[in-house]
């Protein structure tokens, strides 16, 4: 990922060199002069194409250096939804799941958090609902919980009550320590518990399909 690189350990001469007009046989040709082989030089040809990935989640694109911008051309590869072809997995769409998952995403944080529909390309063949319930599990509830810095109101409000439960009654009692009971400008607040979404009795299918319907 070229965002967490030292640039100028990776480039050092190259930076110049790698424009196209810079390049061997361009009009304005340059070369660098190696310093562990002088007198040797070196130049970048024509037909070479320099392809590095960046990650922009985490905003870290924002500090490459403009010399650096602008000798490269950007193409976004965003998440795409529809190449799981409304794919069916025990009555849940998986085009229709990572789309609303994706757009509530981008409602509460931004574009650039979307789900990857990777996570959702290699679950045919044996127990396909086993395998969505382990990437909820491996993949996407930790990745949400990252996103929003372990909320789990946030996390309920992208996938829904199933998945993250409030606890209530003799659950949520909690003592506090003697002598500062008193201190009552506090409000507890609500203590909330992850399921399991391996656990079809936790979590059934039908939680997957109200995601689907954007419930």
């Amino acid at each position: 990922e070229i965002n967490r690189g030292n640039i100028s350990k990776i480039f050092g001469e190259l930076i110049t060199l790698i424009e196209e007009d810079k390049r061997l046989g361009a009009k304005n040709e340059l070369r660098a002069t190696l310093p562990y082989s002088k007198p040797a030089t070196f130049g970048v040809p024509a037909n070479v194409r320099i392809i590095g990935t960046m990650n922009t989640a985490d905003r870290s694109v924002e500090a490459l250096d403009t010399a650096l911008r602008r000798r490269f051309s950007f193409e976004e590869f965003s998440s795409k939804p529809e190449l799981l072809n409304n794919a069916m997995v025990s009555g849940v769409n998986l085009t229709q799941l990572l789309t609303v998952i994706n757009a509530r995403i981008e409602m509460l944080v931004d574009r650039d958090h979307h789900i990857g529909h990777s996570y959702f390309m290699n679950l045919e063949g044996g127990d396909q609902e086993a395998k969505l319930r382990t990437v909820f599990k491996n993949n996407v509830v930790p990745l949400l919980q990252e996103y929003f810095f372990g909320d789990p109101v946030k996390v309920g409000m992208v996938l829904g009550p199933a998945f993250v439960q409030e606890l209530n009654g003799k659950d949520n009692k909690v003592s506090f320590a003697k002598g500062f009971t008193g201190s009552e400008d506090i409000e507890p607040r609500p203590r909330y518990v992850f399921s399991d979404p391996t656990d079809r009795v936790q979590v059934p299918i039908q939680a997957f399909i109200d995601i689907c319907d954007g419930k």
